[in-house]
């Protein structure tokens, strides 16, 4: 109970502690001196002005404006403050101190603002000829316009996008930086003009030219052009930033070029004896309306089957043979021919791998292709004289043991009755 008594007085000091600084560090003192009649004290775009000083009467007159409207006035006593709304929630208090006399009845004031950003403050100062001296930071508005000279184009069709800003606020546009993305299903073709870098000011009024260029479309479809934006500051270096517009574009599938390779194997025996010879040709023909590159087909031969020649185009890599064709044209063909030998009895399908690459007149990579192709089955039987092979070694051997014996019998007979 006692550790209670201690600490409540304590811990009520200290938010009472907490609630003061709270509260002070809350208002900012902007401003202590002395304002003559007729002149002012400018924040921003506000001016206080002291209109009238009555020094008998120990009081001061004063208006309040925001840039040419006028929004607060009053009389105030000594010792008597009032207040006003200021921007971003902020808030302005003066209070008279005191009253003056002299060539120029002044007014000593306390000029305080709360809940506001000090460092948000570009214009904090006294101004002689009060409002009518003061100048004032307007907004610029930058209004960027993107146009399209089409709205519906085919595939490796292009638009051109033209791109134009004004501004139609009430204060200069300074250090105005444009921005485009990058258009997605679309390239960039030319380039006619590109404003570069910042533009050091762009007055009340005022339009200049951005951009214009022309894009080729690349994919079908119905999109929106990204918007430029701009980022710029007014004459009290207070930023702001503007996009564009977005125009629509739809962009058919068009005339799309391609390459068609097609490839046949095709053997001239389908069934063969054991050591026969086979003769294996091959089309590569192009039937699309573009160029076909890098034309490459690779041929694995089975085991069982031998390569022994072909024609001089066809290279042997590791024993399997490779054709190879820098560009096959469209509407056109090649054959190749080459001889195979069946060393092994078996079934046998010969396979192929195709590859070749063409461009589409539209896309700015090449588009690759794959393909297998394969021949029919070739049947590899015995040959008429392979049965001889089959045989166990002792059925030719024992038969030529016994006519070996039965010559050297006969040459030695011969022998005797010679002498």
């Amino acid at each position: 109970m006692k550790l209670k008594r201690i600490h409540i007085p304590v811990l009520c000091a200290f938010f009472i502690l907490l609630m003061l600084g709270g509260a002070a560090s809350a208002r900012a003192e902007i401003f202590d001196g002395d304002i003559e009649e007729g002149d002012g004290y400018q924040l921003n775009n506000y001016v206080i002005e002291i209109t009238d000083v009555f020094v008998e009467a120990n009081t001061a007159s004063y208006y309040v404006y925001e840039r040419e409207k006028k929004v607060e006035d009053g009389l105030l006593d000594i010792n008597e403050s009032f207040e006003f709304d200021f921007e971003d929630e902020g808030e302005v208090q003066m209070r008279l101190k005191s009253v003056h006399a002299g060539v120029v009845p002044r007014a000593t004031v306390e000029i305080t603002i709360a809940n506001y950003n000090m460092g948000d403050l570009y214009i904090n100062d006294l101004i002689d000829g009060g409002h009518s001296s003061a100048e004032f930071a307007g907004d610029p508005e930058i209004e960027i316009t993107k146009k399209i000279d089409k709205s519906e184009i085919g595939i490796g069709e292009t638009i051109t996008v033209t791109v134009n800003a004004k501004n139609t606020g009430n204060d200069a546009a300074n250090n105005v930086l444009f921005t485009d993305p990058k258009q997605e299903h679309f390239v960039l073709e030319k380039t006619t003009y590109e404003v570069t870098g910042s533009v050091p000011e762009i007055d009340v009024g005022e339009s200049i030219p951005v951009y214009i260029y022309e894009l080729k479309a690349t994919e079908a479809g119905t999109y929106d052009l990204k918007p430029v934006t701009a980022s710029y500051t007014n004459s009290a270096s207070q930023a702001y930033q503007s996009s564009s517009n977005t125009p629509t574009v739809t962009i058919n599938e068009g005339n799309k070029k391609s390459a068609q390779v097609e490839a046949s194997m095709d053997v001239d025996l389908k069934s063969i004896e054991r050591n026969g010879k086979i003769i294996s040709t091959i089309v590569l023909r192009n039937t699309g309306d573009a160029a076909a590159e890098a034309v490459r087909l690779d041929i694995s031969l089975p085991r069982g089957l031998e390569y022994e020649g072909g024609d001089e185009d066809i290279e042997l890599i590791g024993g399997n043979p490779r054709i190879y064709i820098d560009t096959l044209q469209a509407n056109n063909d090649k054959e190749y021919s080459y001889v195979l030998k069946a060393n092994e009895v078996g079934t046998y399908t010969i396979a192929g791998e195709l590859s070749y690459e063409y461009n589409n007149e539209v896309d700015t990579e090449n588009i690759k292709e794959n393909a297998e192709v394969k021949t029919s089955s070739i049947y590899v039987t015995k040959g008429k004289f392979d049965y001889l092979f089959e045989q166990p070694v002792y059925v030719y051997i024992i038969p030529l043991l016994i006519l070996g014996a039965i010559g050297v019998h006969l040459y030695r007979k011969h022998k005797e009755y010679k002498y």
